[in-house]
């Protein structure tokens, strides 16, 4: 989704002024683009690629405070770790979905997460996207069963709590998926009190789903460039991880990106996990 030149100036005067510690000014211009942005996010395809942005002009810093801003259009940012946006890095290997390991993908809990590109090596690999809805679909294809059993809540481990949560939900006319194997897997592994066991048919299942995420017609390979910022609803689109969170003060890397996350006024976490 290319972005025009009168919001790249707007942007770009938010640079300079942020760049300069001084308050970024509103972003008008862009304001209409992000509510198109939000909307694509919750009901269209869930993510977006904006391209033309001169983020990596004026420093790390000033690129941060002006991806802030621009996430206060979509929504609320979250914190993390002392500020709402972190620094990611890379490259790290890429999951084939084949294998002893199942695919890595973000799990995030928020509605909305903006990956904002600094620098990106020619050789870099490329960020892979999948539709959950469309892995879904193929699920449901192939085998019925295994879908019923990706439906059904399951008892997992989430920043050390135990919760019970399905792959798919749909709730109130609104479809959510998230990944949720490694977790399924670590509460199986350290059974916690009142933790029910995996059903036999989960595992099979999980089996299937890392199958299709690896299918190459459902991937979208994206290769970002500097300025580009992608956008994608982790509960419509699943993004396979190819970074790392890393120290502010380490090293500059052959990849350098921005991550903020987002949460919106409609919610589909919250209305797919009541409570």
């Amino acid at each position: 989704m290319p972005v025009g030149t009168e919001e790249a100036a707007e942007l770009e005067a938010a640079l300079t002024a942020a760049e300069a510690a001084a308050p970024v000014p509103p972003l008008t211009r862009l304001a209409p683009i992000l509510t198109g942005v939000t909307a694509r996010l919750d009901t269209g395809r869930g993510f977006c690629l904006l391209r033309g942005l001169p983020f990596d002009r004026h420093g790390a810093a000033a690129a941060e405070a002006a991806l802030l801003a621009l996430g206060q259009h979509l929504g609320k940012p979250l914190d993390g770790n002392g500020s709402p946006v972190a620094r990611l890095t890379g490259p790290l290997p890429v999951e084939d979905g084949h294998g002893s390991r199942p695919p890595n993908f973000h799990i995030e809990a928020c509605d909305a997460i903006a990956l904002l590109c600094l620098a990106n090596a020619p050789d870099s690999p490329p960020h892979i996207l999948v539709s959950a809805g469309a892995v879904h679909n193929e699920v449901m294809r192939r085998d019925r069963a295994a879908l019923a059993e990706l439906y059904r809540p399951a008892a997992l481990l989430e920043d050390g709590e135990l919760v019970e949560r399905a792959v798919f939900t749909m709730t109130e006319g609104a479809f959510a998926a998230r990944y949720t194997r490694a977790a399924v897997e670590a509460a199986a592994a350290a059974p916690l009190p009142g933790a029910p066991p995996p059903s036999a048919g989960l595992r099979p299942a999980f089996d299937l789903l890392d199958t299709v995420c690896a299918e190459p017609a459902l991937l979208l390979k994206i290769e970002p460039r500097p300025g580009d910022l992608l956008l994608f609803n982790p509960h419509l689109v699943w993004k396979r991880r190819t970074l790392v969170d890393s120290p502010a003060d380490a090293p500059e890397a052959p990849q350098e990106f921005r991550r903020l996350r987002i949460t919106m006024a409609h919610s589909r976490r919250t209305v797919a996990e009541p409570g």
